[in-house]
């Protein structure tokens, strides 16, 4: 009997110890893919909100750029001298920043980046277009905007739909990470767990 008593007691006390070990290695590795499930999720809010900056940064380079070439060539048609200089360096810097923030920007389908690419090109298009008008005048010579001004109304209607799909990529990238929730009566959205 007594051989028995601890052959019971053996048994039991490895039992005991397999279970224990079972549990704190399953234990370790769902605490493990419980990290990584939470540190890929932040990587995707982390990135997510990259993508809003780099959106927002976009149609905002886009519309200063267009505001540029808009008001010079109202200025022209107007008959009001325009500084070449001041002209230049508007048209450098809104370009620049929008050559910047258009190609960092990457689409989850071809038909935004083809937009984002054909305004771009008809900006930089029509920026050239506008100088050639501006060294044109300053040497006296006459100029007809009617052209520029219907590729500025064509610029004008893209960018409306590139805009559209921007806010549109931004709430997808918004409702993905899970941050926002919307708020009933206002139509905005409020950081919050969703309810």
């Amino acid at each position: 009997m007594a051989d028995s008593a601890a052959i019971y007691a053996l048994v039991s006390g490895l039992g005991g110890a397999i279970i224990g070990s079972a549990t704190t290695v399953y234990a370790s590795a769902r605490q493990f893919r419980r990290e990584m499930a939470e540190r890929r999720a932040e990587r995707g809010r982390v990135q997510s909100g990259e993508e809003i900056i780099r959106l927002t940064a976009l149609r905002f380079a886009g519309r200063a750029w267009l505001e540029v070439v808009v008001r010079a060539a109202q200025n022209l048609e107007a008959g009001l001298a325009v500084d070449l200089d001041k002209y230049d360096e508007d048209v450098k810097e809104a370009g620049g920043m929008a050559a910047r923030e258009g190609y960092q920007v990457r689409w989850p389908n071809a038909d935004a980046d083809l937009l984002a690419g054909w305004i771009y090109d008809s900006l930089a298009e029509v920026s050239t277009q506008i100088r050639q008008s501006i060294v044109a005048v300053s040497l006296g010579n006459s100029i007809d905007v009617s052209r520029i001004e219907g590729q500025l109304s064509s610029i004008r209607q893209k960018r409306t739909e590139l805009n559209a799909k921007i806010i549109q990529r931004i709430e997808e990238l918004t409702l993905d990470t899970g941050n926002v929730r919307r708020a009933g009566e206002t139509g905005g959205y409020t950081r919050g767990p969703q309810s």
